[in-house]
């Protein structure tokens, strides 16, 4: 792997790229994103450069999407047809059903993934080397003999060395357990406390 390019460099993108020049890759990491998430990446050494995807998907060994869920879904049809040969692209969003779907015009080119990782902070500013260091990493093959591939071997290799847990799920059983772990107890706190506000008691006027 000699080229990387991460689309959305905010705190999980730009990190990644962190831990991957802290883990040891010596290749380019280039950023696609606006001009000033590419800024603030570039100035933390997060990425080496910014690009257009076009660029990034004829490039780029592998293509590391860390947008939001939409952002993702609406980039995947665009790298069909446009990948260097033997690139893959994953992802960093937190479902993967509907991106794995999303990603079915790439075949075999595409392997889900979502880091269990994060922070308070947001953007290029706040991104951490060691931000997946011990964290569990999962990834999401469309089939158990993916994870044979050599492009997802390599990619394997690496989440190895930036210090994470590798973790291998189907989409479905990944959105079924972060959802009973994560999605619903931020559901639950947020119903709580909207029925905490509604019913708290009307101050008297005075």
């Amino acid at each position: 792997m000699q080229t990387v390019a991460i689309v959305g460099t905010g705190l999980i993108g730009a990190s990644f790229g962190l831990a991957l020049r802290g883990s040891g890759f010596t290749g380019r990491i280039l950023g696609v994103s606006s001009d000033r998430s590419i800024r603030a990446a570039v100035a933390h050494h997060a990425i080496d450069s910014g690009v257009s995807l076009e660029v990034a998907a004829s490039e780029a060994d592998l293509i590391y999407l860390s947008q939001t869920i939409s952002g993702i879904t609406e980039t995947l049809p665009k790298l069909a047809g446009n990948l260097k040969p033997g690139a893959l692209v994953t992802d960093a969003g937190s479902t993967k059903r509907t991106i794995t779907a999303a990603a079915a015009c790439l075949g075999t080119a595409f392997i889900g993934g979502h880091p269990m990782a994060g922070k308070a902070s947001r953007g290029a500013a706040g991104a951490e080397s060691s931000l997946f260091e011990g964290r569990p990493y999962i990834l999401t093959p469309a089939s158990p003999e993916q994870m044979d591939d050599p492009r997802v071997r390599s990619l394997v290799l690496w989440i190895q060395r930036i210090g994470a847990r590798l973790v291998v799920l189907s989409p479905a059983d990944h959105d079924r357990l972060v959802a009973a772990a994560s999605h619903l107890p931020q559901l639950l706190s947020t119903a709580l406390a909207a029925h905490r506000d509604a019913l708290a008691p009307t101050p008297t006027p005075v």
